[in-house]
């Protein structure tokens, strides 16, 4: 499926990341796919702040990770995220790749269902205010 929007970033993987191995350890990529939804949200102005204030959290409810190389102490690496789902749900799709060579390194998404904050209840359809954050680039 085509991202409706994306954004990408850089990030370098650190000591604290790897495993005995050496390599960094896989349930860090969580932490790796945050970074780019982090950036991806930003860039369509609605951050976690803006999120907050607007009523609602989105929580991951889903995510699947396909890794394809390892990533080892110092590399540089980009994280491209993507929003592919917004209707009921909003679904992210990642990819990880090496800036130079362009390999890719690991794919996944996450899956996020809106949660009014007072509430604690589940949205079955998304927010106005996300559909109108995301309007602005379907056309």
């Amino acid at each position: 499926m085509k991202a409706i929007v994306t954004a990408s970033t850089l990030f370098n993987v650190q000591f604290y990341d790897l495993d005995p191995m050496n390599i960094v350890w896989h349930g860090n990529y969580a932490k790796y796919f945050e970074i780019g939804r982090v950036a991806l949200l930003s860039k369509i102005g609605y951050g976690y702040n803006a999120m907050k204030d607007s009523g609602y959290a989105w929580p991951v409810i889903d995510m699947h990770v396909r890794y394809y190389r390892p990533l080892e102490l110092g590399r540089q690496v980009e994280v491209v995220a993507g929003i592919v789902e917004w209707e009921n749900r909003l679904k992210i799709d990642y990819l990880l790749r090496d800036p130079q060579s362009g390999l890719k390194i690991t794919r996944g998404h996450t899956v996020h269902v809106a949660l009014d904050i007072e509430t604690k209840e589940m949205q079955w359809e998304t927010p106005p205010v996300l559909r109108g954050k995301i309007a602005r680039w379907l056309s």
